[in-house]
Order: C-alpha cells, then sequence, then structure tokens
C-alpha cells in the first residue's frame, strides 16, 4: 500500500466531517484527533458491524442484548434465559462462518448434554483474502510487550525461498513471534501468497505452545512455502542475542 502511494494513520480518529462548496465541487474535509484535516473528493467510513435482531423481539423472551443489536451468551452460547441458545453473526465478533458452524456444534452439545465438543479453541486465525493475502494468529509484539512480556521475533521472506522463486513471488514474508525466555512460539504473522492456508501450521504451534526450535527439528518437503517457518526460526534465534524489542 506504501509503494502504491496509500498513506495510512495509525493512532489517530476521526472527529468530524463536514462538506464544502468549492470551485471544484463539493469536497469532503474531514478532521482527525491529531488535529490534522484530510481533503478528499470522496469519504468512506467504516464503523463496524451492527446485528439485524429487531424482528426477533428479544424483550418478549427476556434476552439481554448488546449496544450494537447483538444477543449476549456466556461461554456455553446459552442467552441468559437458560433454553435459549445464540452463535454466529447474532453474538458478533467474530462473525465467521466457519467459527460460526463451531460455536453451533458446542452449543448443541450443550442443549443434549453431550461431551464431544464442549468448547472451541480459545485463540483462531484470522484472515483477509486479498492480493496479498494476510492471515494471523496469537499475539503481536506490541500486544506481548503490553504483557510484560520479554519478546522476540524471526522473519522469514517469501523471495528467498526456492519455492518463492519458482512462483515469482516478490514480497511477503511470515514472521514468528516468541518468547526470548522459553522460545515459546505466541504468534504467527504471514502476507503474502495463500497466507490464509499458510496459517494453519502456524495454529497448531501457538496452541501447543511450542518453541522456536520446534520449527527447526521437523522435517519439511522443500521446495515449499512451509520453509517459511523454518527460516523464520533460524533467523529469530540469531535475532534473540541481539537487542531487545521495546514499546
Amino acid at each position: 500500500m506504501k509503494r502504491d502511494k496509500v498513506e495510512i494513520l495509525f493512532d489517530t480518529r476521526v472527529e468530524s466531517v463536514t462538506i464544502k462548496e468549492t470551485d471544484d465541487g463539493k469536497k469532503a474535509y474531514a478532521k482527525l484527533t491529531s488535529n490534522v484535516t484530510i481533503e478528499a473528493d470522496m469519504f468512506l467510513y467504516g464503523a463496524g458491524r451492527c446485528g439485524n435482531i429487531g424482528s426477533l423481539q428479544c424483550e418478549k423472551a427476556g434476552l439481554k442484548t448488546g449496544a450494537r443489536e447483538t444477543i449476549i451468551v456466556d461461554k456455553e452460547y446459552r442467552s441468559n434465559t437458560p433454553n435459549i441458545f445464540a452463535v454466529g453473526d447474532v453474538i458478533g465478533f467474530p462473525a465467521l462462518a466457519s467459527i460460526s458452524m463451531d460455536q453451533g456444534r458446542v452449543a448443541v452439545a450443550h442443549m443434549f448434554g453431550l461431551s464431544d465438543v464442549e468448547h472451541i479453541a480459545d485463540q483462531y486465525p484470522l484472515g483477509m483474502y486479498t492480493v496479498p493475502e494476510v492471515s494471523m494468529i496469537g499475539l503481536t509484539e506490541e500486544e506481548a510487550l503490553d504483557q510484560n512480556i520479554d519478546v522476540c521475533a524471526g522473519r522469514a521472506r517469501y523471495s528467498d525461498l526456492t519455492r518463492g522463486r519458482i512462483m515469482g513471488v516478490k514480497q511477503g514474508f511470515l514472521k514468528l513471534v516468541f518468547d526470548r525466555v522459553d522460545n515459546t512460539i505466541l504468534g504467527v504473522h504471514i502476507i503474502g501468497p495463500i497466507a490464509t492456508e499458510l496459517i494453519h501450521f502456524g495454529m497448531v504451534l501457538v496452541e501447543s505452545k511450542k518453541p522456536i526450535e520446534y520449527c527447526i527439528s521437523i522435517a519439511i518437503n522443500s521446495p515449499t512455502l512451509h520453509e517459511l517457518y523454518k527460516y523464520a526460526a533460524y533467523d529469530g534465534l540469531g535475532n534473540k542475542s541481539g537487542h531487545k524489542i521495546k514499546k
């Protein structure tokens, strides 16, 4: 995005938007909390998603609902009305089809007193099906530092792999975030082709709390993109003795 001259502003919010007539037609002016005003021909503001439960008449069933029209549930997906369960988009984040199906399985297990699927994983991968794809699971470096974890990171680039060169990939990387003390992998972040496929191995690493050495010790087919994990691990171990990551 930076290469395509897209400016990205962090740690700021839109305070107000005004539309004014100019000699060139209407212009939009967005004032930011950083006291910067952006002039544009068009302004698109994404405020997130809201539920659509008005027609369900939840109040008649005594259901507690959230500020954005979502039904509030516990870890079993049971509402405050014991015989009513809710899953999926209707309960809000993450509103992903794959997670919603798993939520449904958990809810059914508790409805009928089964014990086969009592809960879903605490962490699940997030994916953006853009070009390039973006996917992640676990902690970022900033989140780990906020939890007072001494972290380190290792990176591997698609362009450095034989498979990446075969595919003609010039950009993209995989990053492993790990605990500097015991080398436990805390997060995996990927930008590049089939990132949303590659992340599932990272999900296993994070959920099973594997050390970064695990990626080095296992045999990975070559040439494949999964070698990104191995070379990111090598890079991470090399970085471990270097400068610490700071806020």
